[in-house]
C-alpha cells in the first residue's frame, strides 16, 4: 500500500498542511520540522502522487499518439517510430497514450481535447483538414509525423519522400530497367504524391514517358502488394522492376512473383521504402529506402514538448534525409 502525507502526519503528530508545505519547501516551515518530515518520508518510502501533482500543475504528463489507421497495418512501422518516441518520453517523464481511430471522428477528438486526457498529440501520417481544424480550435498542441504539411502554422516531422523515391528510381534505371512499375497509396495524400513525384522526376530525366499502366494504386488492406504485383505481371508487357510503396508491400510483391515461378532479381527486380526489419528477412533481401524512424520519433516528441511548454513558439517543419540501401533484390536485368 502506498504511503500518503496523512501517514507522515500521524507518525509525526503534526498537521497534514505542515507536512505538505515541508515536502514542497515552503519558506514558512521551520528547518527542523522540514528535516523531520523529510526523514519520515524516507523511512516510510513515501513517493508523491503524480496525479495530485499534475492536478495542481494543470498537466497530465501524457502524450497522445493518433494512428489514423488500424494498428495491424502499421505495427512494424509504429514499433520503429515508438522506439524513439518512448525513449524521449521516458527522458522527459512523459507517458504515451495510443489512439487508433479517434482522429477520424471529430466529436471524439473534441472529447479528448476538452477532457484534457493528454497534454499534446502526435498525428501519424494523414490527418484530415477537419481533424486539424478541431485541434487548432481546441488549442491542443500537436505535431504531424511522417508527412509534410502545407498548412501554415502546423508543425511536422517527415522523411524526404520525394528525394528517396527519386534516388531509388534512378538506381533502377541505372540497372538498365526502363519499364518500372510503381504502386501509389492515395489514402496517404502528400506522402504518396511526393513519392510519385520523385518517380516521375527520375523517369523524365532519363527521357522516359510516364506509362499509366505501370502505376497501380493500392489501399490499406491485406495483401495489397500481392494484388498490385499480380496486376503488373498480368500485363502484356510486364515491368522488369517494381517500386513498391513501402517494404511490407514489397514483401507481398516478392511472394507474388515467386508464386509465378519468377526469379528475383533475375526476372524482375523489386524494391521497397521505409527500411523496416522485414526487408532483411526475405530471400533475396530487399533493396529499400531507409528512413531514420527512431530519430524522427524522438525529434517529434521533443518538438511537441517544447510547444507544450511555450505555445508561442513558431511551428516547426523538419524534413529528414533518407538513405538508399541496395540489396540483392535489384540488379542488372537479363535480356528477354
Amino acid at each position: 500500500m502506498s504511503v500518503t502525507i496523512e501517514d507522515i502526519s500521524r507518525q509525526l503528530g503534526i498537521s497534514v498542511s505542515t507536512v505538505s508545505k515541508a515536502l514542497n519547501a515552503y519558506p514558512d516551515v521551520a528547518e527542523g520540522t522540514r528535516q523531520r518530515v523529510l526523514a519520515a518520508a524516507r523511512d516510510l518510502d513515501y513517493h508523491p502522487s503524480a496525479a495530485a501533482r499534475n492536478l495542481r500543475r494543470g498537466r497530465t504528463d501524457r502524450i497522445g499518439l493518433l494512428l489514423n489507421n488500424p494498428i495491424s497495418f502499421l505495427s512494424e512501422y509504429i514499433s520503429e517510430v515508438m522506439a524513439g518516441m518512448a525513449l524521449s518520453a521516458e527522458t522527459y517523464r512523459q507517458n504515451l497514450v495510443l489512439y487508433t481511430t479517434a482522429v477520424q471522428y471529430p466529436d471524439e477528438l473534441k472529447r479528448i481535447c476538452r477532457a484534457r486526457e493528454v497534454d499534446g498529440l502526435i498525428l501519424i501520417f494523414a490527418p484530415s483538414p477537419e481533424a486539424v481544424a478541431v485541434l487548432e480550435e481546441e488549442k491542443m498542441p500537436f505535431i504531424v509525423f511522417g508527412r509534410r504539411v502545407e498548412r501554415l502554422g502546423v508543425s511536422f516531422v517527415a522523411p524526404d519522400n520525394q528525394a528517396g523515391a527519386y534516388t531509388l528510381t534512378r538506381h533502377l534505371l541505372a540497372q538498365g530497367h526502363e519499364r518500372i512499375g510503381f504502386t501509389t497509396r492515395p489514402e496517404l495524400g502528400v506522402v504518396s504524391d511526393d513519392r510519385f513525384a520523385g518517380y516521375q522526376q527520375a523517369l523524365a530525366e532519363a527521357g522516359l514517358p510516364l506509362v499509366p499502366e505501370l502505376v497501380v494504386p493500392t489501399a490499406i488492406e491485406p495483401l495489397s502488394g500481392y494484388k498490385a504485383m499480380t496486376t503488373f505481371l498480368d500485363l502484356d508487357q510486364p515491368p522488369t522492376a517494381v517500386f513498391a510503396f513501402y517494404d511490407l508491400m514489397a514483401v507481398d510483391a516478392l511472394d507474388a512473383a515467386q508464386a509465378r515461378g519468377l526469379r528475383v532479381p533475375q526476372d524482375v527486380a523489386i524494391a521497397g521504402f521505409d527500411g523496416l526489419r522485414s526487408s532483411l528477412l526475405t530471400k533475396p533481401r530487399l533493396t529499400t529506402v531507409q528512413q531514420p524512424l527512431p530519430l524522427m520519433g524522438r525529434r517529434a516528441m521533443e518538438l511537441l514538448l517544447a510547444r507544450i511548454e511555450d505555445n508561442q513558439q513558431p511551428a516547426a517543419a523538419e524534413i529528414f534525409p533518407v538513405e538508399l540501401v541496395i540489396r540483392q533484390s535489384t540488379r542488372q536485368p537479363q535480356k528477354r
